[in-house]
């Protein structure tokens, strides 16, 4: 009989965060239409039903870390795979060294349906956040968001959520040598 038992070892806990890959990635926005920021981000999950309070991860050091903090709203959009290249662009400039780099992405801000901080007209659900608290957890601040809107493109909403064959959501995955999106097999 064959050993199952090949589990390796790796000693080191503080990469064990690897293993959770890969992630949903969202876009979040925040400031406001005229001056709008985005930030991609891997690091996201529902917290609670009642209240409705979602979380996202963004370390100190971000430009979105300041805009969300002063402002108190942000909202979640959630891109499908014809937005990799976007996503990539605003992950990898900072909204202080480039302003426009959510135009410059490919994307459109629009005002969003009850908070200041505006959405991505490309993306077909937007959950609109206000923030609740943050709470720091290491190099990372968790942001507490309370959902006070979700918008959904209804041709792409099933009888739960939204249909996989209709709308293919992007999965991140960083390794050493590689930055890689995935989609689900449907």
């Amino acid at each position: 009989m064959e050993n199952l038992n090949l589990k390796k070892s790796i000693g080191n806990t503080e990469l064990c965060y690897r293993y959770l890959y890969p992630r949903l990635t969202v876009l979040v926005t925040s400031g406001s239409v005229e001056k709008p920021n985005a930030i991609t981000i891997a690091w996201s999950t529902p917290l609670s039903v009642d209240p409705p309070l979602i979380g996202i991860l963004i370390t100190k050091k971000r430009f979105s870390h300041k805009i969300i903090a002063h402002n108190k709203d942000f909202v979640i959009n959630i891109p499908d795979l014809s937005h990799v290249k976007g996503c990539f662009h605003v992950g990898s400039v900072s909204g202080k060294i480039e302003p426009d780099k959510v135009k410059n992405a490919g994307f459109t801000v629009e005002k969003s349906e009850k908070i200041n901080a505006p959405r991505i007209k490309e993306c077909r659900i937007n959950i609109e956040c206000t923030l609740e608290n943050i709470i720091t957890t290491g190099d990372h601040d968790l942001f507490v968001g309370k959902v006070i809107h979700t918008s959904i493109d209804s041709k792409i909403e099933d009888d739960w959520a939204f249909d996989l064959k209709l709308f293919q959501p992007v999965y991140w995955r960083q390794s050493k040598d590689l930055k890689e999106t995935f989609q689900l097999d449907v």
